[in-house]
């Protein structure tokens, strides 16, 4: 049998490919490394990490084992997806399909085979009936444009299409969120000092034109970080410290519909705050302002009703008795 670097290294390609565990104590016990040691076995590793960057990785051993390693196969992704992974993964792939991102993901040529292959065979049995971005000429450079001034922490100017007009906007850009099947620009205002606007504004990717980055660079404002890190709604409303103005909200489900608040949390910050004997339950939301949640309640309607805050419940009323009349 043969010895040689070159052949241990095609063993160990073998190995990883058939999912293989591979622990550098146990390959010395091996007769292909009989005898060799821990630290040329460390440069086989390290040939097929040259040409394959992304082929396998370190990984937690059993008692006893160390320096031990797999490599991403098939099956180590098969054990990796469930049902509700593999939705969000099927979205994901759309989204980045229709904006060619997959192009530019730092993995192998291999990895990006199994995930797609993967992906596309799930596909068959999925339908999204709502797309989730509406793919524009021009959309690869202007998302690559908004990383890097988010990354750099830069100023830009961005031209955004408001009804029938393009309006010119200097912002803060602190991050891209994916909310209501749309992505938005999430940004501090430049002019919030001088004239009474909120600090806050997003921008619908979709309807932004180009994007000028300056060279001037500016500091994150935790306080707006936190609060767009916790937005729930393209309605919430940034006041500071923002912390101390989230309003509770509190609405009863009637019996017939309560089932559909335990199977799913309609927002975020949704909890069961009390359950009744009729299986009627009462639900807890932690909202900026009451138009977050103004939609969600009409169009459960007559199962729910709102319990608190009381102007909540007045304004929903005097809208229904409007119709009604």
């Amino acid at each position: 049998m043969a010895t040689g670097p070159q052949a241990r290294v095609l063993e160990l390609l073998k190995r990883f490919n058939n999912g293989q565990k591979v622990c550098i104590e146990s390959l010395q016990n091996d007769p292909l490394w009989y005898g060799i040691s821990d630290r040329t076995i460390s440069r086989d590793l390290k040939v097929i990490k040259e040409y394959f960057p992304n082929s396998f990785e370190l990984i937690r051993a059993s008692k006893g084992e160390k320096g031990c390693y797999k490599a991403i196969t098939k099956d180590l992704f098969e054990k990796f997806m469930d049902k509700n992974t593999l939705a969000l993964m099927i979205q994901t792939f759309n989204i980045a399909q229709r904006n060619s991102i997959l192009e530019n993901l730092d993995i192998s040529a291999a990895d990006k085979k199994i995930l797609q292959s993967k992906i596309e065979k799930s596909n068959d049995c999925y339908t999204f009936i709502s797309k989730p971005y509406e793919r524009k000429k021009g959309d690869e450079k202007l998302l690559k444009d908004i990383e890097k001034a988010i990354n750099w922490k830069r100023f830009i100017t961005i031209e955004h299409k408001e009804r029938s007009k393009t309006v010119q906007h200097t912002v803060k850009p602190y991050k891209i969120i994916f909310i209501n099947e749309n992505f938005y620009l999430a940004c501090e205002n430049t002019i919030h000092e001088k004239q009474d606007v909120s600090k806050y504004s997003s921008f619908r990717l979709n309807n932004i034109e180009t994007i000028s980055m300056h060279s001037q660079s500016f500091h994150i404002d935790p306080d707006l970080m936190g609060f767009i890190d916790s937005i729930q709604t393209p309605f919430a409303k940034y006041t500071a410290p923002f912390r101390e103005n989230i309003i509770e909200v509190v609405v009863n489900i009637s019996s017939q519909k309560s089932r559909f608040f335990e199977l799913k949390n309609h927002l975020p910050s949704q909890k069961i705050v009390k359950r009744y004997d009729d299986k009627s339950i009462d639900v807890s939301f932690l909202v900026t302002q009451e138009m977050e949640v103004e939609s969600l309640i009409k169009s459960w309607l007559p199962h729910i009703k709102v319990l608190h805050p009381i102007s909540l419940k007045d304004k929903i009323e005097k809208e229904l008795q409007k119709y009604l009349n």
